[in-house]
């Protein structure tokens, strides 16, 4: 089987996810490698702090460097030497950036942001661009409506999410050769609980290889976010990986995980680290605070990560003060080891049937931190 389940505390679970790269256990988070690389922090230093899995984004790489670049290489893990799981994204949360221009039943229409050309992507050419850049887990092709829409809007945008998946299986299925490249679905529907129910009924009634949770993580409140994860959940079988896209706070993948989610992807940790925002076991400090310029310890004497080994709050906050790029990448590894290692002790929680306790303690001091 693909995916197993091999503990589980309430709707807390562990599982084994099988990918051509190696079995990875559940639940895990991947940092966004958009580009084929992260800001300011790049694979090797991904790999040095415990990363199992990254996602880059399909849609991205097929205007620069150009799929047939990633292809003289094998694919994405030779592209940019990482060893671990790679998930490419299609590219439909970049209707909210600058490049997208609009819409059809055939696909979504981008301007290319290095030469100004019209692109149209639909299910087929995505499926090929995926399948070319080799990545372990291909996204099919969404409609990610945004956050205040009208109910009008959301129904026609999971309307073409829920074509385009069926669309995006077929290609697959014709394009895949010898690949084990294995394909996620995505469902949509904005913050609508009915269109949440009805379209987790309908991806997960096609014969993905995993279900995911799209539309989330756009700007809107916490409470909306969870909301639209519990209208669907309920609907999604449990014998798939379960997948929340954009969401890598700590509180929310704890809160998530405790809900039954596997796999989570966000630019947040990293983001943070980059504007002096550190997470600790305590809860959360602002490295630009006059209180740390003389501050000769770690970010936290329990991380074992390359920045707490080797500099001090001090240093740190001297080169957020000068704005200096070397903080920046010091100041995401810290963030992102720090995830990553919180996600591994919830998964020790929970084959412990100790992850309510450990959730509970881990938010009293987080919410309770002053940055």
């Amino acid at each position: 089987m693909l995916f197993t389940v091999t503990h589980q505390e309430k709707n807390a679970r562990v599982g084994k996810l099988k990918t051509g790269h190696g079995t990875i256990e559940t639940p895990f988070f991947m940092p966004a490698a958009t580009k084929a690389t992260g800001k300011y922090i790049t694979t090797d230093d991904y790999q040095n702090a415990g990363v199992k899995a990254l996602i880059s984004n399909a849609l991205l790489l097929s205007f620069k460097p150009g799929i047939e670049t990633v292809k003289q290489l094998s694919g994405l893990h030779k592209f940019m030497n990482f060893k671990g799981v790679v998930f490419t994204d299609c590219g439909g949360f970049q209707m909210s950036r600058g490049i997208f221009q609009t819409k059809s039943k055939k696909g979504l229409h981008f301007r290319n942001p290095f030469d100004n050309s019209p692109v149209v992507i639909t299910p087929q050419k995505i499926m090929n661009i995926e399948l070319t850049l080799g990545s372990d887990v291909a996204m099919m092709l969404d409609d990610m409506s945004g956050y205040g829409v009208s109910k009008e809007e959301a129904r026609i945008a999971m309307e073409n999410t829920h074509r385009w998946g069926k669309e995006s299986l077929l290609w697959h299925k014709k394009l895949k050769g010898n690949s084990k490249q294995l394909l996620f679905g995505i469902v949509q529907g904005n913050f609508y609980p009915d269109l949440r129910e009805e379209s987790a009924k309908f991806i997960n009634s096609l014969n993905f290889d995993g279900i995911a949770i799209g539309g989330v993580a756009i700007g809107e409140p916490k409470e909306d976010m969870y909301a639209a994860v519990d209208a669907a959940l309920p609907f999604i079988t449990k014998d798939k990986p379960r997948y929340v896209m954009g969401v890598g706070s700590p509180e929310e993948l704890l809160e998530l995980i405790g809900r039954g989610i596997d796999c989570f992807d966000s630019v947040y940790p990293t983001q943070n680290a980059r504007h002096g925002t550190l997470f600790t076991s305590k809860g959360r400090i602002s490295i630009g605070r006059l209180e740390y310029q003389h501050d000769f310890t770690p970010i936290d004497t329990n991380c074992k990560c390359h920045t707490c080994q080797h500099f001090t709050k001090a240093y740190l906050h001297h080169l957020i003060k000068l704005e200096e790029p070397a903080g920046k990448r010091l100041m995401s590894i810290h963030n992102l080891h720090f995830v990553l290692q919180l996600v591994e002790k919830a998964k020790e929680n929970i084959k412990k049937g100790t992850f309510a306790e450990f959730k509970d303690e881990f938010l009293r001091k987080w919410k309770n931190s002053r940055i």
